[in-house]
């Protein structure tokens, strides 16, 4: 099994990486970029930290695939059995406040194109989106490629992670006790569903106020990260948890559990066609196995409503 980061040389490419390498030795991993030198180097720390936890004196049992760095060209990507789709440009001005995704749009869309070349130089294979803004970028790489919808999923599971980490604050539980799936945009819109929410398998009803101030926290705390930090990093550490997780799932034939909320594309369901919103997906070997069009409140069909206008407004 091999996956292909495409940007891996960069922050989340390389997080992203490194927490596969660790999570999944027996995965190959190639780290594509056009700077080949520090794909190189970051394939080659990986390696070793990947060796490191499978000697015998740390109880590992040897399994240790090949981790490298690849040029952007080349045939890179013809052997892989999953793409992560990690390149960005530089952080534009402006994208380090509240609705900075947005910034990106243009440059990355024209960088999805140069991708989407090299992908269709392959056979179609299961696609994981990181690029900002993910919604759009997941539909520019879909239309431009043009395989099966199925194949794409944008990584949206950084939002339920920040929901079920403030409902744990709020309520002074467990943070795994927690389970609240989001939809909508990758963005402003993002659209928790407190009419699912459990703590520990029990159904919770928060306040109006609980709500506001989930909503407030999961919207603002990315870039509540980026102003911490000072180096224009953004949430390197749940994203890279998140993306090996599920490139690691698409490997495997999907989760086991409940369904897990992905930007993918959507022809008809929840009566949205031609774009790409957060919705709950069951996942397999090929990508998207189902979608799942649960029953929403009111205020969530709206507040749903309201991403999707966002979304193809911004085209």
């Amino acid at each position: 099994m091999e996956v292909a980061v495409i940007g891996g040389a960069g922050t989340i490419g390389s997080t992203a990486a490194y927490t596969l390498a660790i999570d999944r030795p027996d995965v190959d991993l190639t780290l594509v970029d056009v700077d080949v030198d520090a794909a190189t180097g970051h394939a080659t720390d990986a390696r070793h930290a990947r060796t490191l936890g499978q000697l015998p004196q740390f109880g590992g049992d040897g399994t240790t695939a090949p981790v490298e760095g690849a040029p952007s060209r080349g045939g890179s990507l013809e052997t892989a059995d999953v793409a992560v789709i990690a390149a960005s440009v530089p952080r534009p001005e402006g994208s380090a406040q509240r609705g900075g995704r947005a910034h990106f749009l243009e440059r990355n869309r024209e960088l999805a194109s140069t991708i989407a070349g090299a992908l269709t130089e392959r056979d179609p294979l299961p696609v994981v989106v990181v690029s900002n803004p993910v919604d759009h970028i997941t539909h520019h790489l879909w239309r431009e490629t043009g395989w099966d919808r199925r194949r794409f999923v944008g990584y949206s599971l950084s939002e339920t992670a920040r929901t079920a980490d403030r409902i744990a604050t709020l309520r002074d539980v467990p943070r795994g006790s927690v389970y609240c799936p989001t939809v909508g945009e990758h963005g402003e819109h993002v659209v928790p569903l407190f009419s699912r929410l459990t703590i520990d398998g029990e159904r919770v009803t928060l306040t109006e106020a609980e709500r506001r101030e989930v909503r407030e926290y999961v919207r603002d705390v990315p870039y509540d990260v980026i102003d911490l930090r000072g180096a224009g990093e953004s949430s390197r550490w749940v994203t890279g948890r998140g993306v090996a997780r599920l490139a690691g799932a698409v490997l495997d034939g999907g989760f086991d559990g409940e369904p897990v909320s992905l930007s993918v594309p959507l022809d008809g369901e929840y009566g949205f066609e031609d774009v790409c919103l957060s919705v709950p997906v069951r996942l397999g070997r090929d990508g998207v196995e189902r979608i799942l069009e649960w029953d929403l409140a009111d205020d969530e069909r709206e507040r749903l409503d309201a991403a999707y206008d966002s979304i193809t407004s911004a085209r």
